[in-house]
């Protein structure tokens, strides 16, 4: 009996404190909870939303353009320049659109191939929006536009080309050493012929006073041999005669059986 007015003495003490279940403390506990709850909620929305959910809906606004949806049409019946042009009419409508900067970037750099204006695009496009979900493959594509532009302002060179043109360089320069010497086989034959052409007509325009004349011997002595000429090539009768001064009939009458049509190199002709 004692301890049952105990226990309600104490059910008594709180209710009037208000810290029951159903007192007006508790009430005030749950209500601060909850707004705590809030709170902190607010906060985790205000730390997710400027990175993902306010710039997703302008991204979409950006894609509601009639340019932009123009130019995504083009561009997919594979008309890139006129797809280009309307993505440019994007931006002049709205010179903020990332998702315009990130079309033509694309387009540039993928299917024009001027790598410049891609690189100026996807550079605008990481500016206005630098958290994009892109933005590791904008990055990748930067690099690769400034690869691009670098091989055709330097051409690094390529082995395949690099041995094709020693190929033909090899040929090149052994058709050239062939020609070299087919023409100095064709200079010294033309020398000799104009060596042998030469010789006669210097020794017929030789006076014959500067030819030396063996001196005769003073008294009665024996007959000296008769003198001889040996034919060289391209020699005829008048000239041979003519190179010793005399006449073509004197120098066949010292040689009877020689026919002057018939001379051979390295035939011995009397001379009188």
């Amino acid at each position: 009996m004692v301890k049952t007015n105990n226990l309600q003495n104490k059910r008594a003490v709180l209710a009037t404190l208000n810290f029951e279940p159903g007192g007006r403390c508790g009430r005030l506990e749950a209500m601060l909870r909850l707004r705590g709850i809030g709170y902190c909620a607010i906060l985790f929305l205000l730390m997710i939303c400027p990175g993902g959910c306010f710039q997703g809906e302008d991204h979409v606004d950006e894609e509601q353009d009639p340019h932009f949806q123009q130019g995504r049409n083009l561009a997919g019946s594979q008309d890139f320049k006129g797809a280009a042009l309307e993505f440019e009419k994007a931006l002049e409508t709205n010179p903020g659109s990332a998702a315009a900067h990130f079309e033509l970037g694309w387009l540039y750099d993928t299917k024009l191939n001027d790598y410049a204006a891609a690189i100026y695009h996807y550079e605008r496009h990481l500016k206005l929006q630098p958290d994009s979900g892109r933005a590791a493959l904008v990055k990748e594509r930067i690099r690769g536009c400034k690869q691009e532009l670098a091989n055709s302002e330097f051409p690094l060179p390529n082995s395949r080309n690099l041995q094709r043109e020693a190929d033909r360089l090899n040929a090149e320069n052994a058709l050239l050493k062939q020609q070299l010497e087919a023409l100095k086989n064709q200079l010294a034959a033309y020398v000799a012929a104009a060596q042998s052409r030469a010789e006669p007509a210097r020794q017929a325009a030789a006076p014959a006073a500067a030819r030396p004349e063996t001196p005769r011997p003073a008294g009665p002595s024996a007959p000296a041999r008769p003198r001889v000429h040996i034919v060289k090539p391209h020699e005829t009768i008048t000239s041979i005669a003519a190179g010793y001064g005399m006449k073509a009939s004197a120098l066949l009458a010292a040689n009877p059986r020689t026919d002057p049509k018939r001379l051979r190199v390295g035939q011995s002709l009397n001379l009188p």
